[in-house]
């Protein structure tokens, strides 16, 4: 409560408009609370947050409880989801570069590979064996397709992305084994560019509001908290377990769906583009 009281309470600068607010603008000042997709983008970033720690926090016991893991052979699988993060953030880092466009689309095929490569060699110089994560490489094949379909814009990434985390969660759940194992992990690919969407397209159109609304996104990193140990709870029930407890995740994604597509269409019938022009791309 003392945080959220201090947050309330913070004044900044919008993001869009560097002078200051008069005392006559502020008067007139639209609250940041009034924008639908600030409202929704707040749940999203709760729920992103929530799914991702909730994933990596159950990996552990999912591991030792169904795959026969022991406690000290957990830690580099876990890693992996947490490599998997870098990954799919170096993957989409690419536009960054003041290159061609051609090698602009080389780069967002090497760099995931290139990390991948780090996280290999981590664990090789401590004495791990890499051979079981080799396969690895499918899902980030896949996670390189599904950049590319996003095309640059944060609405179709988020869908995309959400719907490949509720496919994979899916394959975790029913398939099991190695498949259903990297199946989870690759939870981290794909929630690997969430924030960034959510966070667009949370504070998109709301002007001199944007700083108001950014700092009420901040506060909904809470949801890590408050999801893993609903998951962990649920994992708990007998009549659950572990396993079927990762349809926390299933919801939490596909809200971030439906967030994706709700948001599209506000823009859209406020003519608001939501493409990134490429050529300014930093």
């Amino acid at each position: 409560m003392l945080f959220g009281g201090i947050f309330w309470r913070l004044k900044t600068d919008s993001f869009e408009e560097s002078e200051e607010i008069t005392s006559e603008e502020s008067s007139s000042q639209k609250s940041a609370l009034a924008y639908p997709q600030l409202i929704m983008g707040m749940v999203a970033i709760f729920l992103y947050v929530g799914v991702e720690v909730a994933t990596a926090a159950n990996l552990p016991e999912y591991l030792k409880s169904q795959l026969g893991y022991q406690t000290h052979e957990v830690a580099p699988f876990i890693s992996l989801f947490w490599a998997s993060l870098m990954i799919g953030r170096w993957t989409s880092s690419a536009a960054a570069f003041n290159v061609s466009d051609s090698k602009k689309m080389a780069l967002r095929v090497l760099l995931p590979f290139v990390a991948f490569g780090i996280f290999l060699l981590v664990n090789i110089l401590a004495n791990k064996n890499v051979e079981p994560f080799f396969p690895y490489v499918i899902m980030i094949a896949i996670m390189i397709v599904l950049d590319f379909l996003s095309n640059g814009n944060p609405a179709r990434q988020l869908l995309i992305y959400s719907s490949a985390g509720i496919v994979m969660l899916l394959l975790g759940m029913f398939v099991g084994g190695t498949l259903g194992l990297f199946a989870f992990i690759s939870v981290g690919l794909f929630c690997s560019t969430l924030w960034p969407c959510i966070f667009t397209l949370s504070i998109k159109g709301l002007g001199k509001s944007t700083g108001q609304g950014s700092n009420f996104l901040i506060m909904m990193i809470m949801g890590g908290g408050f999801i893993s140990v609903a998951q962990g709870s649920l994992s708990e029930n007998p009549n659950i377990g572990i396993t079927q407890s990762f349809w926390v995740g299933v919801i939490c994604f596909a809200y971030l769906a439906f967030f994706a597509v709700s948001a599209a269409r506000i823009f859209k019938k406020a003519g608001i583009p939501l493409e990134i022009d490429k050529s300014a791309a930093h």
